[in-house]
């Protein structure tokens, strides 16, 4: 098997290191717009060509493990982001209604003011007029008349005002019926959803423990370095993170490997991802061993 050093360019591309992730990992985006994972490392700091083939096996336990997740969660199709969404436009029309609710008590409590100041404007109105066939001056006169005249301009501006709400109310009136509407019509199709999301959760909780528990047995066995590899292509590829090496292609985007790299994958010494798709290579030999 080449050195790293004497590899060519492309080869160098897609080799994963075995040092910690710290300064020597990151995501590489191909021309074609596939990422990758590129590692470095010292050959003092290689592994084993069994220790690798162990953590070839791991990745392809992990691979199983979580097609079969992938699976129970197409069962549940797009109801958990269904869910989501109808519970954020359940909260934004929620607190739309309760802003409308708000404006229409204090505009009630505004009228009811206004009102109240109309009534008491108009009995001073009313006893004023009285007064003003009992005053003894025209000075005493001329005040009673400015003061009437004044409380006409209240309430006249008091009544301009109650219109005005009026007209407002009857508009929120119509639009907190409608967000009311909207919200049971919400509610009640969220809580459908939810009904059928727990169901299925229900039935496949017992295979998703099983699944879960295998999982965590399955990364436990990988060191930080393989496990950050793992995670970032499964990310990507739910349940296909790892793909078969088969006649010379990726079983996963089905391009053709290098033939000296089909060796080197072969071989087990180190770690490849695809360069075309980024999943992590393995050799079909190892199926089964």
């Amino acid at each position: 098997m080449n050195d790293i050093n004497t590899t060519d360019e492309n080869q160098k591309k897609d080799v994963i290191s075995d040092e910690a992730i710290g300064n020597n990992s990151d995501v590489i985006p191909e021309e074609d717009g596939a990422s990758r994972f590129q590692h470095y490392f010292s050959d003092v700091e290689e592994l084993n060509a069994p220790k690798l083939t162990t953590v070839l096996q791991s990745f392809l336990r992990l691979r199983e493990i979580d097609s079969e997740l992938a699976e129970i969660e197409e069962e549940k199709g797009d109801l958990p982001e269904s869910i989501e969404k109808l519970t954020s436009q359940c909260s934004i029309l929620k607190s739309d209604y309760t802003s409308k609710k708000g404006t229409l008590n204090s505009l009630v409590d505004e009228k009811s003011r206004l009102e109240t100041e109309n009534t008491s404007h108009e009995e001073k109105i009313n006893k004023y007029d009285e007064q003003k066939y009992n005053v003894r001056s025209n000075k005493e006169y001329d005040e009673i008349t400015k003061t009437v005249d004044s409380l006409f301009e209240e309430v006249k501006k008091n009544e301009s005002r109650l219109k005005e709400i009026d007209s407002i109310l009857s508009v929120l009136d119509v639009e907190i019926e409608e967000l009311e509407n909207k919200i049971t019509e919400q509610e009640a199709t969220l809580s459908e959803k939810q009904s059928l999301l727990d169901e299925l959760d229900e039935q496949y909780k017992q295979e998703e423990m099983v699944l879960r528990e295998r999982r965590n047995s399955a990364v436990s066995e990988l060191n930080e370095t393989h496990r950050f590899l793992y995670e970032n292509v499964n990310k990507m590829y739910k349940g296909e993170a790892a793909a078969i090496v088969r006649k010379g292609n990726c079983s996963g985007c089905y391009n053709s490997i290098p033939p000296q790299r089909v060796i080197e994958i072969k071989s087990a010494e180190k770690i490849f991802t695809c360069q075309s798709c980024g999943r992590i290579l393995v050799s079909e030999e190892l199926i089964g061993n």
